[in-house]
């Protein structure tokens, strides 16, 4: 069965192999892209988190030890479906077609015309695969998401279908695929959502657990493809909670020893150490196929924390020092942990403070290809940046984003200066400096008219009106 033969993914981690001295072959790509991880309950980044003396990702800690930790990355939005829209489309915010989370979307909107993340690294010379979360918003066709670019697929058509990490289906190329293990008998009794309250415990050996399967075929996609250029995009769904089977795993990793964690948490925990556990399995893989030197991983996120799949306790400080969270435009909703590792390009245990988000991915891919970015792509190459050529990167005069739920939200970086506005044009412009003040709890608008003048002059040019997207009655400066 092809299923059971052939599969590639995408999970929120970036491999890109590099070419060696003794060949011309180009890098290959893995994206590994995670869901809701905050930057604070990511050990390796430090931020001084309660989650940091709870959370175990030994691999992810290694994998940062052995590579370069982004202390600048930003998601492509504040929140899945506008995220992923930005990275699948190459578009910032501002032009994206997707800006809050939707059911679906007009034909005449989504797909555009123009080529998608998996089709540009198709013509930068690369095998495509994308597994998991896929939908760049709402629900998708399949035909859709293999519109994206994708040779082989494995994953969800929406949003709410890949929350079950127990789900009895899945589908391959377009095809719905049963998990026949996946069975009620074996599953009664383990969801957190069931009355009275399950033990989110499956257990080892009992059913498929969506997150090891990913990691199985993205590994027999590697294996098959190990003779040519290969791009993997794997969007996992860790640690997104929430219906229709909500959070459940094989085990529960030690964490029931820790008597002040509430079932939740430890359930929470455990995912996100089961995942830790497949990263380290991708990464011994690529070694094993001789393809390590050869190989760039990067891992993120899609946006910044949420709290609520575990009840919002005190528990976990999820963004750190960052205000807000998921669904906001302050640093807490965008601001994204981000590690790459490349041996022998990559010095061990560097960090670099390149500002990029997630739109970069795609010139990126282009760029590792020997192609050039073209006129539909918003982001810049960071390719140099993982080459350790510095000198070389890129420069960008501004970060802009734009959010439609909980408010009309815009926001600029522009190099340590951050603008936040809610309410659309009508709105007051906000104005922080992150290198004094990351918190973004001391405004200084008032003592900097000029360039908060600046601040609104890029949100204007960068805001493309859309028949859905509105910030007000539309005056849109000439570019």
């Amino acid at each position: 069965m092809q299923f059971l033969n052939k599969l590639t993914a995408m999970t929120g981690l970036l491999v890109i192999a590099a070419p060696s001295l003794l060949s011309a072959r180009q890098p290959n790509i893995i994206y590994i892209n995670t869901d809701d991880w905050g930057i604070g309950k990511v050990p390796a980044y430090k931020m001084d988190a309660a989650s940091q003396k709870i959370i175990k990702t030994p691999n992810l800690d290694r994998l940062k030890a052995d590579g370069m930790q982004f202390t600048n990355a930003y998601a492509g939005n504040a929140v899945c479906g506008p995220s992923r829209c930005s990275l699948i489309s190459g578009k910032h915010p501002g032009n994206a077609v997707w800006r809050a989370n939707r059911k679906s979307m007009s034909k005449d909107l989504w797909p555009p015309k123009y080529p998608l993340l998996g089709e540009v690294a198709r013509q930068a010379g690369y095998t495509t695969a994308g597994f998991g979360k896929l939908s760049p918003g709402g629900h998708s066709t399949p035909e859709e998401i293999t519109g994206c670019g994708w040779d082989y697929w494995l994953g969800f058509l929406g949003h709410v279908d890949c929350r079950d990490f127990y789900a009895n289906y899945i589908y391959e190329n377009g095809k719905r695929i049963p998990l026949p293990k996946n069975t009620k008998a074996v599953l009664k009794g383990t969801s957190l959502r069931e009355k009275p309250i399950g033990s989110g415990v499956v257990g080892e050996g009992k059913g498929t657990f969506i997150e090891d399967l990913y990691t199985d075929k993205i590994i027999e996609f590697m294996s098959a493809n190990k003779k040519k250029p290969f791009f993997i995009y794997f969007a996992s769904t860790v640690p997104h909670g929430g219906p229709p089977g909500g959070m459940r795993v094989p085990s529960l990793e030690g964490y029931d020893k820790m008597e002040n964690l509430t079932i939740y948490e430890q359930v929470y925990c455990a995912l996100m150490t089961r995942h830790d556990r497949n990263v380290g399995r991708i990464r011994k893989a690529v070694k094993d196929l001789g393809l390590e030197k050869d190989t760039i991983i990067i891992w993120t996120s899609d946006n910044g924390d949420e709290d609520s799949y575990y009840k919002r306790t005190k528990t976990f400080d999820g963004n750190g020092p960052f205000r807000m969270m998921k669904r906001s435009l302050y640093e807490g909703g965008i601001r994204v942990p981000l590690i790459a590792y490349w041996p022998d390009t990559i010095k061990p245990g560097t960090t670099t403070d390149v500002q990029t988000t997630q739109r970069d991915v795609m010139p990126t891919l282009a760029d590792a290809g020997g192609k050039t970015k073209t006129k539909e792509m918003d982001g810049i190459s960071i390719l140099p940046t993982l080459q350790g050529k510095p000198e070389k990167q890129a420069k960008r005069e501004y970060i802009y984003f734009e959010f439609y739920e909980g408010g009309k939200q815009q926001s600029v970086r522009m190099g340590d200066w951050k603008a936040y506005r809610k309410g659309g044009w009508a709105g007051k412009i906000e104005l922080y400096d992150l290198a004094k003040d990351r918190e973004e709890q001391n405004d200084l608008a008032t003592e900097h008219p000029e360039l908060v003048k600046r601040m609104e002059e890029i949100m204007k040019k960068e805001h493309s009106p859309s028949p859905i997207w509105k910030l007000g009655t539309e005056k849109k400066a000439k570019k």
